[in-house]
C-alpha cells in the first residue's frame, strides 16, 4: 500500500492522522487514559475565599434568627444542611458549620435537660433551671453574632462554653 492511498485498513496509521496507541514503539512510555467519571459522584469544586466567608456567616446567621423564631427547638436545622453541602468544598464551612451545629446541640440538650430537672424539683426547680437555661440561650444568640463577624472576616473561631459533639 503506498502513502497516498486513503483506504487504510484499522489498526494502519494515515499520513495526515497520529498513530494509535498500540502503533507506538514497544519501548515507548504509554500515557495512561484518563479515568472515566464515577455516576453519581461529582467531582467536588473549592468555593472562593468570599463565598466561604459568606455561607460560614450564614451557617451562624441562620441559626440565630431560628433559635428566635423557635425558641431554639428548630436552630439546629440550617447549620445541618449547609454543613453537609458545603463541608467538602471549604475548610471554613466546614469548621463553622461543625461549631454552630455543637453549640445548638448544647442549646438543645441543655434546655431538655431544664426541663427535666426542673420537673423533678417541682415549681421552684422549673422556675430556676428555665432562668438559667434562659441565659445559656441569650448567650448562644450573642455568641451566633459574634461568631458570624468572625466568619465574615475569614478566621477560624472557637466558641466557648459549648459541648464539642462534632470535632
Amino acid at each position: 500500500m503506498n502513502d497516498t492511498d486513503s483506504s487504510a485498513t484499522p489498526g494502519e496509521a494515515t499520513p495526515d492522522a497520529p498513530p494509535a496507541a498500540s502503533d507506538s514503539a514497544p519501548g515507548a512510555p504509554q500515557q495512561p487514559a484518563p479515568a472515566p467519571p464515577t455516576a453519581g459522584t461529582p467531582a467536588v469544586q473549592p468555593m472562593l475565599e468570599t463565598e466561604a466567608r459568606t455561607w460560614a456567616m450564614l451557617v451562624h446567621l441562620i441559626a440565630a434568627i431560628a433559635a428566635f423564631l423557635s425558641a431554639g427547638t428548630l436552630s439546629w436545622l440550617a447549620p445541618l444542611v449547609i454543613w453537609l453541602i458545603f463541608k467538602d468544598r471549604s475548610a471554613l464551612v466546614d469548621h463553622h458549620g461543625k461549631q454552630n451545629l455543637n453549640l445548638q446541640l448544647t442549646v438543645l440538650v441543655t434546655g431538655v435537660g431544664a426541663v427535666v430537672l426542673g420537673l423533678m424539683l417541682f415549681v421552684v426547680g422549673i422556675i430556676f433551671t428555665l432562668i438559667i437555661w434562659g441565659i445559656y440561650w441569650l448567650y448562644a444568640m450573642i455568641i451566633s453574632i459574634v461568631a458570624a463577624v468572625k466568619a465574615n472576616n475569614g478566621e477560624y473561631y472557637s466558641m466557648p462554653l459549648i459541648i464539642p459533639f462534632l470535632r
